[in-house]
């Protein structure tokens, strides 16, 4: 690495030095007739990362492990910017009548990165080497795995693999996207738990490691084999750094070309500093849950009225530092497609007065309250933990927002156990909460009737739908399915979205290329990604005129 950046400044010298010699054309000031910057054309990105325990997609659960191996390994499956699957390494898949099982044809022709060919047996090592890993939980796809009884491989098709489910609840493909590891670089089922130093993977990805020192720095180059799309033209360089916090200094001067932040207050950081902050969506919402166990909540106008009353844009600004969006419901925004950055219920507390009144609270109280049917007046408990910043500043702006409704607000802040003991026995009338959700969009813990939802929430329409989302269908149904879906959260409003967080990748003004990060892939497209910088200055000469030109440093 010291070499090549060695030999990549003594050839940009000596064409800086070679471009003095040029004739100069003055103007009539006096000054060069076309001095323009000489710029140099770089393939080497630099990204910075924390220490990872290992690169074996089987064992780590390191952040920065999990988005490095998707650069080096492939699932069965995977999504797109809307989280709809496709398939990657699997071919095609055929569920048995009862849905007990799955048969799932593996791609041909497909080789790993020492040259030897993917096949079934490979998936089924990978299946068995997570369920093993799982009753330690020692891995991050436990959950993807859960629910696989057994696989079997085929004796007469090598690219075939037979996957046998415990019930048919959880069956979905979008359990697949975990990445498989080639057989044959193990010894065993056992083997393939064990955290060694070093461990070199070898995948079908676009990427394959060309470096590795595990205290200092990890190198990608693009895989001349890739299957799935053109080879990457460019070199990944991973510097370990103690805190990737520390890194704004060097990405001003190109020594690192982007980093990645969850924090909310990330662009206080990076204020008036020259980088660039690319926005995009986390899989982290926001929200109001509305507790169904008591009778006013189960009033759907009130709940309306209710949301319409918050000013989601307000608490964004004020208690999220404005990296967050609004979304129409608790789903990833545009998830499948369908389009949700329209809200059902804005903000317009003259809407939520006339919905009380609908609702059958009128103002007759001498106190300015409204009463119901049976002389009862509206008291809100807004439950919220006071350990969580963002949350506590955000409950306190709804209790503001509510305060202008003729309703009674309360703030009932309580510390994470305590606040958890009142979510579960159901002391409070809302809540204001958040959930870091799985890239499969399995919602029933928060929605369906038999997975104990935390607001007591029932409708038996949603839960088929929900069940059917779990089961074998097409993608185009599963489409179907989750528009009827949506139609349902948006009438009877369950949960009132806050807003989705946003994540930043934060990028060197010397970084080019189409960059579109999701939270599940970080580095998205980076296969094309290159630094584009100036050259240090040429030494002065008289009457010469600098050249156009843009140095391609590999």
């Amino acid at each position: 690495m010291t070499k090549k950046l060695i030999a990549m400044t003594a050839i940009v010298s000596i064409l800086l030095l070679s471009l003095a010699d040029c004739g100069e054309t003055p103007n009539f000031l006096g000054g060069p007739a076309n001095e323009e910057k000489q710029m140099i054309k770089s393939s080497e990105v630099f990204i910075p990362i924390e220490k990872v325990r290992t690169l074996n997609p089987i064992i780590s659960k390191d952040e920065d492990a999990y988005y490095v191996d998707r650069l080096i390994y492939e699932g069965l499956f995977d999504y797109d910017e809307n989280l709809t699957l496709k398939t990657s390494l699997a071919d095609s898949y055929t569920y048995s009548a009862d849905g007990t099982s799955v048969t799932i044809q593996v791609k041909k022709g497909i080789q790993w990165q020492d040259g030897k060919e993917l096949n079934a047996d490979d998936v089924k090592f990978t299946i068995d080497a997570l369920i093993s890993a799982s009753y330690s939980n020692s891995t991050l796809y436990a959950s993807s795995v859960s629910n696989i009884k057994s696989t079997k491989l085929d004796g007469k098709d090598p690219y075939s693999i037979t996957v046998y489910f415990n019930n048919t609840s959880n069956i979905a493909m979008n359990n697949f996207t975990f990445p498989i590891v080639p057989k044959h670089q193990f010894k065993s089922v056992e083997d393939a738990k064990r955290l060694t130093s070093n461990f070199i993977p070898i995948g079908t990805g676009p990427y394959r490691v060309t470096e590795y020192n595990e205290l200092s720095h990890i190198v990608l180059q693009g895989y001349e084999g890739y299957h799935g799309g053109s080879v990457p033209s460019n070199t990944l360089n991973l510097q370990i750094i103690p805190d990737k916090r520390d890194v704004i200094n060097l990405m001003e001067v190109n020594n690192v070309s982007l980093t990645f932040s969850k924090d909310l207050d990330r662009d206080t950081v990076y204020t008036n500093k020259n980088v660039n902050v690319i926005n995009f969506p986390s899989n982290e919402v926001e929200l109001v849950g509305f507790n169904f166990r008591n009778a006013i909540m189960k009033n759907g106008k009130v709940r309306k009225a209710i949301a319409s009353a918050i000013n989601t844009k307000d608490i964004i600004e004020g208690a999220y530092y404005k990296n967050g969006i609004e979304n129409n419901t608790i789903y990833y925004p545009n998830y499948l497609g369908v389009a949700s950055d329209k809200t059902s219920n804005l903000y317009d507390i003259t809407q939520a007065k006339k919905l009380l009144a609908e609702a059958g609270f009128v103002d007759r109280n001498a106190d300015g309250l409204v009463e119901g049917p049976n002389n009862e007046t509206i008291t809100i408990n807004i439950l919220v933990n006071s350990e969580d910043q963002s949350r506590s500043a955000a409950a306190q702006m709804i209790r503001d927002n509510l305060a202008q409704l003729p309703i009674q607000t309360n703030l009932v802040s309580k510390e994470w156990n305590t606040y958890l003991a009142d979510l579960a026995s159901g002391n409070y009338d809302i809540y204001v909460g958040g959930y870091q959700l799985r890239d499969n969009y399995d919602l029933r813990f928060l929605l369906h009737t038999n997975y104990a939802n935390p607001i007591g929430y029932s409708n038996l329409a949603l839960d088929a739908l929900l069940d059917r989302m779990e089961s074998g269908i097409s993608q185009k149904d599963r489409l179907a399915t989750y528009t009827q879906i949506n139609d349902i959260l948006v009438n009877d409003l369950p949960y009132f979205c806050l807003l989705y967080k946003t994540y930043g990748m934060i990028t060197s003004p010397a970084l080019k290329g189409d960059i579109n990060p999701l939270f599940f892939d970080l580095y998205r497209g980076c296969g094309e990604w290159y630094s584009l910088f100036e050259a240090p200055e040429a030494p002065e000469a008289d009457n010469s005129e600098t050249a156009v030109n843009i140095l391609d440093v590999q």
